[in-house]
């Protein structure tokens, strides 16, 4: 018989649990089909879309070297850029100031410099200047004696600025990665997302050129890599002598992986294999700030993730710009001074805490307005908040941390004067930059992608906004919100917000894995799939009928629950994050408590002795009633 305690708290772990379904399991012939591929591997390829033996092999040899097609306008960009090296041209690397754009000006950066060119970067302030192009920056370039802007990560809204420029007598070359909405300006552009022809890319006319879907998903620093790859081939003059094109190539994929991992592109064939290359660069040799950056960070390259890249090394990056201080980013990333990159890792450190305590006491508030929102009986399917001199540099992650509290897009405005700055962001399925380009005049400025996007507009303009963007949700199926699980404050509180959680599409996970299974031996095999993220998730894995034999708190004020769960083969300690305020509950009906389903992902980390420990991270606990 349940406890009253108890009643309540299964209900709670049952309502607030996103609901899964196994893959279909492949028989053991099929299993052990692929010679020299462990049966769980092959379960897994099956699962994402790779079958059969070659399909198999292509997979796991992916190789960032492999022969690829030129991106639309790379050929006629790649020209320019020899001819501005040549020639001595002050050029002008402009890149965006978040990690892609930061890690994509430092990949094309330092390939100039390498070949000789008279190269300087430029990064934004977000406060300031916004995202992009802007006038203010170009004006200030050319007083500055630039002959040749290359932009990374942006550019192909910029139709009004690339105009100025070349009234200014600049040229200006775009790489970047974000699908244009409307007229693109007329210069030099290289984007896979663009059908751009090279003989009329001068002077922005589209034509179609097609693009090898293994490249469109590229992320900027993607794109610019593919433009350094093309710039340093055929055995170029490198001033350094003792450097050839290859091993500086080699070189650049720490960067690229970082970009990579931090844009959150799709992992598709291209991407997973600059990826899977960039991570084999950290653990081997990675430069000189980023060694520095692990190190303050107490990561050991040899063992490094791209968990550890999502969740350490992409926010201190991006705590610069967003605390108005993007340069010191990319000076971590082209220095090779091992004194200079000590300093400016600890002021990332230092400004990604004060990004944690803006986050925190902006989240309060935007709450507040969230859940008063979600009270009304006719609920909304969009969080729409607005603060008064909310920093810029946090709307972004506040939008994201309610999208995924909420469980439905979100849009948080900072209010300063009569001018709005907006961020925006959502779950698969509602492309946000298309809700906003339906109306593109009254906005002074958007862009982004389908899940995330920016703008600034007029206070007067925000209602009907939101009215537009609520009408637009409430015609899709809201069976595609996102099935995020977790609140961030460790507790049930928003569960009025999971109240679509049983339409939500189900989690696939991948196979029963009891946990005699979670081995080193069994991670290693996982992870030779990796990198994981968008197209290629990390694998999901579901314990059944185990029992809480214990539990405790764990984490800064002991946010985290730590479960030490058994089934019927062994015992082992799970990590469930952001939920340590169960473990008094837990605990009080402990003896009393059903059996669970367990859905889990397998992480692992090193100790202070170098040994690995397995961490398996809860993503669904289910009782068994």
């Amino acid at each position: 018989m349940e406890t009253p305690l108890q009643g309540p708290l299964l209900d709670r772990l049952d309502e607030s649990a996103p609901r899964w379904r196994l893959a279909d399991e492949l028989p053991l012939a099929t299993l052990d089909a692929v010679p020299g591929v462990a049966r769980l591997q092959t379960q897994l390829l099956h699962n994402r879309g790779v079958s059969g033996p070659e399909a198999v092999a292509a997979y796991l040899a992916s190789d960032w070297r492999a022969p690829h097609a030129p991106l639309p306008g790379e050929t006629d960009a790649v020209a320019r850029l020899r001819q501005a090296i040549a020639a001595g041209e002050r050029i002008r690397v402009f890149g965006d100031y978040d990690t892609d754009g930061m890690t994509s000006c430092a990949t094309l950066l330092l390939a100039l410099r390498a070949l000789g060119a008279q190269a300087d970067p430029y990064v934004p302030r977000r406060e300031d200047d916004g995202r992009g192009l802007n006038i203010e920056a170009v004006r200030e370039l050319a007083a500055g004696g630039a002959q040749l802007i290359v932009t990374t990560d942006c550019g192909s809204a910029n139709v009004a600025e690339v105009a100025l420029a070349r009234s200014l007598g600049l040229e200006v070359i775009v790489t970047d990665h974000h699908p244009p909405q409307g007229e693109t300006p007329a210069c030099l552009i290289v984007n896979p997302q663009l059908a751009c022809a090279s003989a009329d890319s001068a002077t922005g006319a589209a034509g179609a050129v097609a693009v090898d879907p293994p490249e469109r998903d590229l992320a900027g620093v993607g794109v610019a890599f593919r433009v350094a790859q093309a710039l340093l081939a055929g055995s170029p003059t490198l001033v350094n002598a003792a450097l050839t094109a290859d091993v500086l190539l080699e070189s650049l994929l720490d960067l690229v992986v970082i970009g990579t991992i931090g844009d959150v592109v799709p992992l598709t064939a291209s991407n997973r294999a600059l990826a899977r290359a960039g991570l084999a660069r950290l653990a081997q040799a990675p430069r000189v700030g980023l060694r520095a950056l692990l190190q303050r960070v107490n990561l050991t390259a040899a063992n490094i993730t791209e968990r550890d890249i999502s969740f350490a090394l992409a926010p201190r990056l991006n705590a610069g710009a967003r605390l108005g201080e993007p340069l010191t980013a990319l000076h971590l990333l082209i220095t090779d001074d091992a004194g200079e990159a000590q300093r400016l890792a600890a002021r990332l450190d230092t400004l990604n805490q004060q990004r944690q305590q803006l986050t925190d006491q902006m989240m309060t508030q935007a709450r507040i307005q969230a859940a008063e929102q979600m009270a009304q009986p006719d609920a909304p399917p969009l969080t729409f908040v607005v603060g008064d001199a909310w920093h810029f540099g946090v709307i972004g992650l506040a939008a994201s941390k309610l999208s995924e509290e909420f469980g439905r897009p979100a849009v948080v405005i900072s209010r300063v004067g009569d001018e709005c700055r907006g961020s925006a962001r959502g779950p698969e399925g509602f492309n946000l930059v298309e809700a906003l380009a339906e109306r593109p005049e009254v906005f002074k400025r958007f862009g982004g992608h389908a899940r995330a996007a920016g703008f600034t507009i007029d206070v007067g303009e925000l209602s009907a906004l939101r009215e537009r963007l609520i009408t637009r949700l409430k015609t899709r199926n809201t069976s595609a919100l996102p099935s995020d699980e977790h609140s961030a404050d460790g507790t049930f509180e928003s569960a009025p917000a999971r109240s679509t959680a049983q339409e939500r599409e189900p989690l696939l996970v991948d196979c029963r894995l009891p946990l005699n299974r979670l081995t080193l031996d069994t991670y290693r095999v996982i992870r030779k799939l990796a990198p994981f993220g968008m197209s290629n998730p990390e694998p999901l894995f579901v314990a059944q009928g185990a029992r809480l034999m214990r539990c405790w708190q764990s984490g800064v004020e002991g946010r985290n629950l730590r479960l030490a769960l058994r089934d019927r083969g062994a015992e082992r300690v799970f990590l469930w994050a952001r939920q340590g305020a169960l473990c008094p509950q837990l605990r009080a009906t402990l003896p009393t408590l059903p059996l669970f389903d367990v859905v889990y992902s397998l992480d692992a980390y090193a100790r202070s002795d170098g040994e690995m420990d397995l961490t398996p991270r809860i993503v669904a606990l289910r009782p068994l009633r």
